[in-house]
């Protein structure tokens, strides 16, 4: 599991934070003497839903050496009785990992469970340019660039996913993702394949729209580096979609402007692709109310439709 803690200022006691995969979390106060710690809330346990346990997966990046982790969750059976759909849920910036042994991470959130208990294989890993890595693995591999290496690690992981998994139906993939994930799936769906759909959440789809504090330490400064920019933009790569899209933001959102997904239907709609497109009036970066429920079950029927 994973701990994260937080000190008292005297440093003789500490808040300690503890999940699972599997287990929600628990919030305790510890002595730093180490003496037992005292429970002060835990959440309710999962035990009794049977929850899928996730297989943890070692692969190589598209170099052939580096070791990306990634996390398999297997169906006890297919929707189609045949080889098995999968989902490929993404993040794979440098803000975030998804496969990590962590309450609501990569393919164990509830969501993915659900779908993985009505018979899709749910697929994540962490490609270079996330965290938790050290810099090389992180920084210095998307350096000037946003999307390319990233989706030749997804792309090399999932062939060696499918050859050690003959079960899974290579022709029934699709990839989804919030953010950064929006984009990775946005970016995916412009350059490859290998993807049948893709649901695109917030996505950034230009970085010049985005705030210069976070894109300017990966791609540089516009003025300087502006072909960083240029390779990384969506919009103009419209005519190149391949697969289904669902394209969803917030108008409101304060962290990925919905100019992104704008200028993106602007672009499908002069490159004459169909595709289908959500906003959720007045809701930010994290869609909340009866309007995430909303967004689930259009995820799922979405996904459904395209995969069985």
């Amino acid at each position: 599991g994973t701990h994260t803690v937080k000190f008292a200022d005297d440093g003789q006691h500490y808040a300690d934070m503890y999940s699972a995969n599997l287990i929600p979390p628990k919030r305790s106060v510890c002595a730093a003497a180490g003496s037992p710690c005292y429970s002060l809330w835990e959440s309710r346990s999962v035990a009794q839903y049977d929850w899928l346990r996730p297989t943890d997966l070692e692969l190589k990046a598209a170099d052939g050496t580096l070791p990306l982790y990634g996390q398999l969750l297997m169906p006890t059976q297919s929707p189609s009785g045949g080889k098995i759909p999968l989902i490929v849920e993404i993040y794979g910036g440098p803000a975030g990992q998804t496969v990590r042994n962590t309450w609501g991470a990569g393919v164990t959130d509830p969501f993915e469970e659900m779908m993985a208990q009505e018979g899709y294989a749910i697929f994540s890993v962490d490609n270079r340019g996330t965290p938790n890595r050290g810099r090389d693995f992180m920084a210095s591999a998307i350096h000037h660039q946003f999307g390319s290496v990233e989706l030749k690690d997804q792309l090399a992981a999932l062939d060696q996913l499918f050859r050690q998994n003959p079960s899974l139906d290579n022709s029934r993939v699709c990839i989804w993702g919030w953010s950064n994930g929006g984009s990775m799936t946005m970016y995916s769906l412009l350059h490859s394949k290998a993807y049948k759909c893709g649901v695109a959440g917030a996505p950034v789809t230009d970085w010049r729209l985005y705030d210069s504090t976070y894109t300017e330490r990966y791609l540089g400064v516009p003025k300087d580096k502006p072909k960083s920019y240029e390779e990384s933009a969506m919009p103009p790569l419209a005519e190149h979609l391949n697969g289904s899209l669902l394209l969803i933001h917030g108008t409101s959102d304060d962290n990925v402007h919905v100019q992104n997904s704008i200028a993106m239907v602007n672009s499908l709609i002069n490159a004459k692709k169909q595709f289908r497109l959500m906003f959720y009036p007045g809701k930010t970066h994290g869609v909340t109310g009866d309007a995430r429920i909303h967004l689930f079950h259009m995820v799922r029927d979405f996904l459904e439709e395209n995969l069985r």
